[in-house]
């Protein structure tokens, strides 16, 4: 315990020590940096989704209206670079059926599935739930968001629409 508090210590003093060496940058480089910055093209310093996606909060999504097995859905989305949309909160939810909604359809695939208990396909906590109607996870394991109430569970081989989301707050 007492090496564990001087490694500690000792790598606390090393980090101090460093951080006293950094050259600070002297105001007109700074201000260099201001300028290139305001002389990028607004797409770089500014977020934008690719063309065809919604963008909401930190986050793009498609809504795709190909018809598809919920596996084959997870497979498009992760050809786009995405995964299937997982909800964590009444706002995502209502986004994700405004967006069925507008696309004139009743349901979409979303990323919920029963594994061992419910999960999204992007690994996010599975920490808000909206179900409309849950039937038998023995046979009903994939997630579908309704245009009009809470999310149900189906089976997965059926061929519905999907909602796809990229997210840009990771590097």
């Amino acid at each position: 315990m007492k090496a564990l508090l001087l490694l500690s210590v000792l790598a606390l003093t090393a980090a101090a020590v460093v951080d006293d060496e950094l050259p600070v940058p002297e105001e007109e480089d700074a201000d260099m940096f201001a300028a290139a910055e305001m002389d990028a093209p607004a797409q770089g310093r500014f977020f934008t989704c690719p063309a065809g996606w919604a963008r909401y909060k930190n986050t793009c999504y498609l809504y795709a209206s190909s018809s598809r097995s919920w596996s084959a859905a997870e497979y498009n989305c992760a050809r786009l670079g995405a995964s299937l949309a997982s909800v964590h909160d009444v706002f995502d939810y209502s986004f994700l059926q405004s967006l069925t909604r507008r696309a004139g359809s009743l349901s979409a695939w979303t990323g919920g599935f029963y594994f061992q208990g419910w999960r999204w396909a992007d690994q996010s906590r599975f920490s808000y739930s909206n179900w409309s109607s849950m039937n038998s996870v023995s046979s009903y394991q994939c997630i579908y968001v309704h245009s009009r109430v809470g999310w149900s569970n189906g089976l997965c081989a059926s061929a519905r629409p999907s909602i796809c989301m990229k997210r840009t707050d990771s590097c």
